[in-house]
């Protein structure tokens, strides 16, 4: 399983960098991780971080299946992707 690691509040070339890596992951067969970090009072906008979440998701779509729906684990947000078979 890998992980990638962003917040809520980012410029458009970190998640750009961060999605093309995800999709590296994926085509070697890891699992996938995108966790959001909220630091201070991020914390109170976590709509902002499902936000994000759901973005990865339509973006990965073509190269991985989204598990649950975004989990909310204290200061993090996180989504889990499995890769589809012959990508």
């Amino acid at each position: 399983m890998r992980e990638i690691k962003i917040r809520p509040i980012h410029e458009d070339k970190d998640y750009q960098f961060k999605l093309e890596a995800g999709i590296r992951f994926l085509k070697e067969g890891d699992q996938l991780k995108i966790t959001v970090m909220f630091r201070g009072r991020e914390v109170a906008h976590p709509e902002k971080g499902e936000v994000v979440l759901l973005e990865f998701a339509k973006d990965l779509e073509k190269y991985a299946k989204a598990g649950l729906p975004p989990v909310s684990d204290g200061r993090q947000m996180w989504l889990l992707f499995t890769p589809k078979v012959g990508v």
